[in-house]
């Protein structure tokens, strides 16, 4: 899946919001995409230029140096690599990202 890659977010920690502590990760990398006019009954929404997008990334420090790397440079066109989720095989994981060609 080629994207407009923006950057990525990992970090994992313990919350004590509710109480109970709870262990918890956060993992997902951002992109942009073409934003796209809502038209539907009564709706008419026009929409210019770009809108921002998150999808989960597999918790792995590598992915994220590899992904930091690339933004680092700016923003840059990429290919995401799909995986199912180990903990939800109805929704997909990036687990390798590389500069498109």
């Amino acid at each position: 899946m080629k994207v407009i890659l923006l950057g990525a977010m990992l970090g994992k920690g313990v919350s004590t919001k509710s109480g109970q502590p709870k262990p918890y990760e956060l993992n997902s990398i951002e992109y942009v995409v073409p934003s796209k006019d809502y038209i539907q009954g009564d709706h008419n929404i026009q929409k210019c230029g770009f809108t921002v997008k998150s999808v989960q990334m597999a918790h792995d420090q590598t992915l994220y140096n590899k992904v930091a790397n690339i933004a680092n440079e700016g923003i840059a066109e990429v290919e995401l690599t799909l995986s199912p989720d180990p903990e939800n095989m109805a929704r997909n994981i990036v687990t390798d990202v590389r500069l498109a060609k």
